[in-house]
């Protein structure tokens, strides 16, 4: 009976896969059908094409051959990012024939160093993919200096203004920046010439009271006659109510297994504050809240309950006050119930 046992083990072990294919960890499993082989030639895999403006399309042509006996298969062609685009001028390369790999990348929005990879995929049992590099380096036309604004932490009621320098990489005459726009009423954005007479503008950047309490973000978009550009705006406006802390990880939970986060809500203000009601988006995240201080502190508890479904879990808890200028106050939680799933 043992025999019988291990012969079919055996069989099975030999046995195809269901695509007809043996299995990839047998020894020789992989080898090439018999007959004559294509083989896959990169004539000069690297292309450096050195420094390029922003905004251009760099293209290049890759030549591969078939220097086997076999025909080559060109079964297709993968870039290692979205902004390259690549296309072969055959799929079919009888013994000796060459096809053009033609390669376009789109500097737009890229600077410095960059490198993309162009895959090619064969029938050539010794390279069945084979690889192209294009590199170089992006020079930008047009810069913001700072890049991005960070106004921190700011007091309700508090106006701060930060400046930002628009500046014409190219060394070419008749720079001029157009048009300076944003989406926040509460952020006011005003173009200035620069005071040191070189060709570009100061963009004064000023967050002003009204903007409510919780975290903003922003960006001021600028047309010039060279490059578009845009510079991300972001901080968090600090009112009289604060929540400690400021959003929810319950964390990797197990399924079927309750987990419970302590918030505490403060009122610096002089007046009392009143918490009138509190929900959560979620209905596996229960609330409840406790008075520690009336009108001062309270203590806010938010539990993931056991029933919650598998998979990931968003959403936030309101928090509901009678303060006339902080009248909700959100808390994110986030949660993955169950295995992580990637």
């Amino acid at each position: 009976m043992r025999r019988v046992i291990l012969l079919i083990l055996v069989c099975l072990c030999a046995a195809p896969t269901a695509f007809g294919q043996s299995s990839p960890e047998i020894p020789g499993a992989n080898a090439a059908p018999p007959g004559p082989q294509p083989k896959a030639v990169i004539e000069n895999p690297l292309f450096d094409f050195g420094t390029a403006l922003e905004g251009t399309m760099v293209r290049h042509v890759f030549l591969i051959k078939n220097t086997g006996k076999g025909e080559l298969l060109i079964r297709g062609i993968k870039t290692s990012c979205g902004c390259t685009a690549a296309a072969p001028s055959k799929n079919h390369l009888a013994p000796g024939e060459e096809a053009q790999i033609n390669v376009g990348f789109d500097t737009h929005f890229q600077k410095g160093h960059q490198t993309r990879t162009i895959t090619a995929f064969t029938n050539d049992p010794d390279t069945p993919e084979a690889v192209m590099t294009m590199q170089g380096v992006v020079r930008q036309q047009v810069a913001a200096v700072p890049a991005q604004i960070s106004f921190g932490t700011v007091p309700q009621g508090t106006e701060v203004t930060k400046d930002v320098m628009i500046n014409d990489l190219t060394g070419q005459k008749g720079f001029e920046v157009g048009q300076v726009t944003n989406s926040s009423s509460s952020i006011k954005v005003v173009k200035k010439p620069r005071t040191d007479h070189n060709p570009g503008a100061v963009l004064q950047v000023t967050l002003e009271k009204t903007m409510p309490p919780g975290a903003f973000d922003d960006t001021i978009k600028v047309v010039n006659n060279r490059m578009p550009v845009q510079i991300d705006v972001f901080g968090t406006v600090s009112g009289d109510l604060d929540v400690d802390p400021a959003q929810i990880s319950f964390g990797i939970v197990p399924k079927g297994q309750d987990v419970v986060r302590i918030l505490t809500l403060k009122n610096s203000s002089a007046r009392d504050v009143k918490i009138k009601d509190i929900t959560s988006s979620a209905p596996s995240v229960g609330t409840s809240v406790e008075t520690v201080k009336p009108g001062k502190e309270y203590k806010i508890t938010a539990t993931l309950e056991r029933g919650a479904p598998e998979g990931q879990l968003r959403g936030q808890i309101a928090i509901k006050t009678d303060d006339p200028t902080q009248t909700k106050v959100d808390v994110p939680f986030y949660a993955i119930v169950g295995q992580a799933r990637l």
